[in-house]
């Protein structure tokens, strides 16, 4: 079980708040994509081909990665407008912006490749504006 979402952020040292403790399994005999215990939400990577996707980026960490955190949180951002839930898109936009920041810090590429197969070619211009916002300044 690996620790993702805003507690995860937290832990890397975002200043956005969140109660919310969210991981990430891979557990083939459970067919459920989300699974709500008390305390906690998981998303099981078994059961999306994107979310298996991103699992096998650190399949052999207990950990997920600059880059998994952000394949996630473009297509949860994706969701999020494809669904009017605004207040959470901003606050995933701004997760986005943490992440791209991590990422130029840690001298890692900036990809969301695997995400970019899972959204409309709007929604992916979409996220490399958010990237762009971040990565173009001077």
């Amino acid at each position: 079980m690996k620790l993702i979402g805003g507690q995860k952020l937290r832990e890397l040292g975002s200043d956005r708040h969140t109660d919310d403790l969210d991981y990430l399994i891979y557990d083939d005999a459970d067919d459920r994509l989300f699974i709500h215990e008390p305390g906690r939400d998981i998303v099981n990577a078994a059961n999306h081909p994107l979310y298996a996707q991103i699992w096998a980026l650190d399949a052999d960490s207990d950990q997920v990665s600059l880059r998994a955190l952000l394949e996630m949180t473009a297509f949860t951002f994706v969701q999020h407008c494809e669904n009017g839930q605004w207040d959470k898109a901003d606050a995933k936009e701004y997760d986005l912006k943490f992440l791209c920041r991590k990422m130029i810090e840690s001298g890692e590429e900036i990809d969301f490749s695997l995400t970019r197969e899972f959204v409309s070619t709007g929604a992916a211009i979409e996220i490399e504006k958010i990237i762009r916002s971040v990565t173009d300044r001077k």
